[in-house]
């Protein structure tokens, strides 16, 4: 299980696990999926949910119903939301 700094809220813990799919990403888009990135964030898949649709919403990344409860989204690399930087990460996040 990963470890997370002290104090280190839901955003914060997603910024740091997006960071590292950004980090270690090949080509020029990923996809994600809510309830994977919020396992590994350890936070609720139905809060990831949300924020991945406001991201959508706002141009950072395009999401897709799957079905009733699963949502595929893809993260372009001419995204400002595709860095290794969780700060930068964070502040995007913050701002929605």
């Amino acid at each position: 299980m990963r470890k997370f700094p002290p104090q280190c809220g839901v955003l914060c813990r997603l910024s740091i696990v997006l960071a590292d799919i950004f980090a270690s990403a090949q080509g020029n888009a990923v996809t994600l999926h809510p309830g994977e990135v919020a396992k590994e964030a350890q936070i609720p898949p139905f809060i990831v949910g949300e924020i991945f649709r406001v991201l959508s919403q706002k141009g950072y990344m395009e999401c897709w119903r799957l079905s009733h409860k699963k949502l595929k989204c893809i993260v372009r690399r001419t995204s400002p939301l595709w860095t290794s930087d969780k700060e930068a990460i964070l502040a995007i996040l913050q701002q929605l």
